[in-house]
């Protein structure tokens, strides 16, 4: 019997695979590499570029020669035609294709341009279209062509535009305390509304851009922050300058067509795509990026100073505290970075930045999409990736479901001493700064009552209140003087008033704000009701409430409920 009927041909196939090499190990053991190099233009070497095949996870930094060696995860991999890129900050990313039996490869990177020209055209991109400022001559085909960010990343788009950061010029709020501030403030103060809340338009003149007449100008064109003015920042000085003082543009044209080069900075370092002249620049993955926004201050006049330490003990360890120069204004940054310094280098959360909360995902976005590009874009050279490594652009803020994630209640109750005591914990379990946050107006409200299981109301005791800015009117929403808290960063002025307008503060009189990862625990002593009898039942209810602003005969924001908890007398835990 010849060797032919003794396998049959099944095996016979498997041989031949396994003699060439397309069965090996499991896909995860290392068992080839790829080596090769990265330089510039003229041959010199570029040192601590980061290599990977595009889209996966691994990636390899070349050494101070710009050589590299790239394991791969199955030999067989070598059979096949892949694109290998390169990206370092500063460059452009760049690829090479890996042929068939390569063994090594060379990148060759450009320098991204670094000036910055203020007459760039910047894109203005819209979820109802592209409008006529986007419009470029296809010189090719004799007519116009839309350039509009949404011709490829149609699902960002979509969700910018849905979000508050596309229409910061259109929130009424912020145009209502506008009108106020310029009527209000100081003549030393900046008209530095619009470096934030309409950027491209403060550009121009930053500190000196009037909001309401640029939005009245720009309201076909910019409805807030757009995706060229965010992809064309290269670099943040983190301080209390707004929005587009604290940054470095590079606004560069680099050609006129419709596939032109487009320069767009991005988190990705394997991004190499026309026309987009992608740069690999990881500060748009970092806290410090949003801090351009979401850190500033009004500077007290000249020789003006408040007891910043009285408040804010770590002031000193601080420098945006400024010594007590500076009322806080937008301050996330400053409190997610004290949050931050606070924790031990191992900690499992050290390093998670603003992008990780509020440019993740939600079970509302299932299922998980794998492209950053969509369409015919995506079919020809889109480049699938695990989800984990896009950043939706929904930035998400405090909505009901995000505020109720971000806090967690807990309740002990004892009856003790002819009285009911309770304990209340309110603790910041999801927020990696204050709560609340942002504007000095946001306040929580924690509403802590005890009724007989008729639903008659036990008087307080011994314990907290709600202060008076948790209203004192007849509404059903006034709470002040109700067994609770507050939870507020409280300005005042030199009169002696409290909750002013940022602007008009000259200290800050008291902040309780949870910060995060911390607790705050409130007790409460009530009077048992008359006749109470140890088997007799009574409850425990505690609401926490978030308002955006304080409560006023003229407020119109309804509250939002962030946790509710009811115990019976004796159970609960804290």
């Amino acid at each position: 019997m010849n060797s032919a009927h003794r396998f049959p041909a099944r095996l016979q196939f498997l041989v031949i695979l396994l003699a060439l090499g397309f069965l090996t190990a499991p896909a995860w053991s290392v068992a080839a590499s790829l080596t090769g190099s990265v330089r510039d233009r003229w041959g010199n070497p570029i040192a601590d570029a980061r290599v990977r095949i595009i889209g996966e996870k691994e990636f390899v930094v070349t050494d101070t020669r710009g050589r590299f060696e790239l394991p791969l995860k199955s030999p067989t991999i070598k059979f096949f035609q892949f694109p290998v890129s390169a990206g370092k900050e500063g460059w452009l990313n760049a690829a090479s294709i890996h042929r068939p039996g390569s063994r090594s490869m060379t990148i060759v990177l450009q320098r991204a341009p670094r000036a910055d020209f203020a007459d760039y055209p910047m894109m203005i991109t819209s979820p109802a279209g592209p409008l006529p400022r986007n419009l470029v001559q296809n010189r090719g085909m004799g007519m116009m062509a839309a350039r509009d960010c949404g011709n490829c990343h149609t699902t960002h788009l979509w969700e910018w535009g849905s979000s508050k950061m596309g229409k910061t010029a259109l929130n009424t709020k912020v145009r209502e305390q506008y009108s106020r501030f310029v009527l209000e403030k100081r003549p030393d103060q900046q008209n530095s509304c619009a470096d934030c809340h309409l950027p491209i338009a403060a550009l121009q003149n930053p500190g000196k851009t009037d909001l309401a007449l640029a939005a009245r100008q720009n309201w076909n064109l910019s409805k807030g922050i757009e995706c060229d003015f965010c992809h064309k920042i290269r670099e943040v000085g983190v301080g209390n300058k707004p929005g587009v003082q604290a940054i470095t543009m590079t606004r560069v044209s680099m050609g006129g067509g419709m596939m032109s080069p487009l320069l767009a900075y991005g988190p990705y370092d394997d991004v190499v795509a026309m026309p987009m002249a992608a740069s690999y620049n990881p500060l748009l993955a970092t806290s410090e990026f949003c801090s351009s926004c979401h850190q500033d201050a009004f500077t007290l006049p000249e020789g003006r100073s408040w007891d910043v330490d009285s408040v804010y003990p770590e002031a000193k360890e601080f420098a945006l505290y400024e010594e007590g120069r500076v009322i806080p204004n937008q301050w996330t940054y400053q409190e997610w970075l004290e949050w931050q310094e606070s924790l031990e280098p191992d900690a499992e959360d050290k390093g998670r930045q603003c992008q990780n909360c509020h440019m993740n995902w939600t079970k509302e976005m299932l299922p998980y999409y794998r492209y950053i590009v969509n369409g015919q874009v995506r079919a020809s050279m889109g480049t699938e990736r695990d989800p984990k490594d896009i950043f939706p652009h929904t930035f998400g803020g405090a909505n009901p479901k995000r505020l109720a994630g971000s806090v967690r209640l807990q309740m002990e109750t004892e009856v003790a001493d002819n009285l009911l005591r309770v304990r209340v914990g309110v603790e910041n379990v999801n927020a990696g700064h204050r709560l609340p946050t942002g504007e000095h107006t946001r306040n929580m409200i924690l509403l802590v009552r005890a009724e007989t299981e008729e639903g008659e109301p036990l008087a307080l005791t011994d314990g907290p209140t709600v202060p008076a800015w948790g209203g004192t009117g007849q509404d059903d929403h006034d709470y002040g003087g109700l067994p609770g808290k507050g939870f507020a960063r409280i300005t005042g002025d030199d009169q002696g008033n409290i909750n002013v307008p940022v602007w008009r503060a000259t200290r800050i009189v008291s902040d309780n704000r949870i910060r995060a990862k911390q607790a705050d625990v409130s007790a409460y002593d009530f009077a048992l009701p008359v006749g109470w009898e140890e088997d007799d039942t009574l409850y425990v209810t505690a609401r926490l409430l978030y308002r955006s602003d304080f409560k006023t005969a003229e407020s119109r924001d309804r509250d939002i409920v962030m946790q509710e908890k009811t115990v019976e007398t004796g159970n609960g835990e804290l």
